[in-house]
């Protein structure tokens, strides 16, 4: 169980009778926090992640002899076929039944390599601050006081020097499972419908589109735009992060701006800093204006601008209650979240189907707002495929913001049809040539 505390989280349990507290997990959930700057969303992920690691160590002993990461496989093989924890226990008549502790599905290999790495972010934790003793240096008093032989129910704050020699400075883990990259696991909005897709959302959510769509923006990046990040003259639109001291138009830094102007602290949980509203990355890589998938966008996006500031759904900053910049808003002036926005593009997707009805189109029953992102990659790997410029995929890293040029190569796996159009195109200039060819010899 997962206990939200005022500064951190702490993951606690009841075993036999007795509650029982994973050692440092607050610490650990503050050290994520504030040292490793992870967001909240993944941050209650890795928590999640350990609080099952943790459960199912509880009634899995580890070995005196067991090195770590044969014992973290031991776990990984039961994620991997799922398990069943069941317990008996007497009622007050002392009849005895099976009660169900914790129950995990069986889970793919993807999943499983990001259960595993949350979980050693937790021993990363604990090397880092000196706290963790070697597996085989447990506390037996400790496990004898809880009943419990688990690894993590042994765990003390405390460095074990003889351990730390002989096991070597860090500890082994578990590697991930290899899980081979597949180029259709990328599921991409159709570029063809992109247009038609506009053309019937309303003003608001066509915004939303454009800046998913034809800038490549993740879903809590485009909501986290504020009024202030439009440059109308120019023509341009920033998308910075509201934790981040990068500056705005005004020159301000943005958390600064926020805090001092709207006493919004962005280091504590209020609506504006909803898991579904993180930031996560910059976009571009470099601190600067989007790049649009084409100026006819860009020009969309303005038009379209006029249009939602004179509609009803526009709400002026003025009159919110409370007070805040950020421009995505419902009629009463309060944030879009994502999870409002996705049931809305969730509807228009399944309109676009039905209107079309063909089966290639049928994954659009099943694409979320990340396959906006994904049609921009997607474009620009097309447009690397036609042209064979050899710096759009710099170009689209840099758009994108990928850190690792390995991201963007994702993306550049050329489409069948793009294969076939290039293919027709080079079979009729040889066709043409050697036309010529046979002319020119008989003459």
């Amino acid at each position: 169980m997962i206990v939200e505390k005022s500064d951190g989280y702490v993951i606690t349990t009841l075993f036999n009778n007795e509650v029982v507290t994973l050692t440092d997990s607050k610490e650990w959930s503050i050290w994520m926090k504030r040292v490793r700057d992870l967001s909240d969303n993944t941050i209650r992920s890795f928590l999640r992640s350990m609080d099952r690691f943790w459960t199912w160590s509880l009634y899995n002993p580890i070995g005196m002899e067991e090195p770590f990461a044969s014992y973290q496989a031991r776990f990984r093989n039961a994620l991997r076929g799922g398990f069943e924890i069941v317990v008996k226990e007497k009622t007050e008549w002392g009849e005895e039944i099976e009660v169900t502790v914790h129950e995990c599905k069986p889970l793919s290999k993807s999943t499983i390599n990001k259960e595993i790495a949350g979980i050693n972010t937790y021993f990363y934790f604990t090397e880092e601050s000196e706290l963790i003793e070697d597996h085989r240096f447990i506390n037996h008093l400790r496990e004898r006081h809880i009943s419990a032989k688990s690894f993590l129910a042994g765990v003390q704050i405390k460095k074990s020097p003889l351990a730390l020699e002989a096991s070597g400075a860090k500890m082994k883990y578990l590697p991930p499972y290899k899980v081979p990259k597949n180029r259709n696991r990328i599921k991409y909005f159709p570029l063809e419908l992109f247009d038609e897709l506009l053309a019937d959302a309303k003003p608001r959510e066509r915004l939303l589109y454009l800046l998913c769509g034809a800038c490549s923006a993740r879903i809590g990046q485009a909501l986290n735009l504020t009024l202030y990040d439009i440059d109308y003259e120019k023509k341009e639109v920033w998308l910075i992060d509201p934790k981040s001291d990068d500056a705005g138009l005004n020159g301000i830094s943005r958390r600064v701006w926020l805090k001092d102007e709207y006493g919004i602290d962005m280091t504590v949980d209020n609506p504006h800093n909803t898991p579904d509203l993180q930031f996560k990355y910059p976009i571009p890589l470099q601190h600067e204006p989007v790049y649009w998938l084409s100026e006819k966008y860009r020009d969309l996006f303005f038009e379209t601008l006029k249009e939602y500031r004179q509609s009803p759904e526009y709400v002026s900053e003025h009159v919110r209650a409370p007070r805040h910049p950020f421009f995505f808003t419902t009629q009463n002036g309060k944030r879009v979240h994502a999870r409002d926005a996705l049931s809305r593009f969730k509807t228009a997707l399944k309109d676009l189907y039905l209107k079309h009805k063909k089966e290639e189109y049928r994954i659009l029953l099943h694409l979320g707002f990340h396959s906006l992102r994904h049609m921009f990659g997607h474009a620009r790997a097309e447009l690397y495929a036609l042209t064979g410029d050899d710096s759009i995929p710099y170009i689209t890293m840099h758009e994108m913001g990928h850190r690792s040029f390995e991201s963007t190569l994702i993306y550049f796996n050329i489409s069948r049809g793009t294969m076939q159009r290039i293919i027709e195109k080079y079979m009729d200039r040889f066709e043409k040539e050697r036309y010529n060819n046979i002319i020119k010899g008989r003459t």
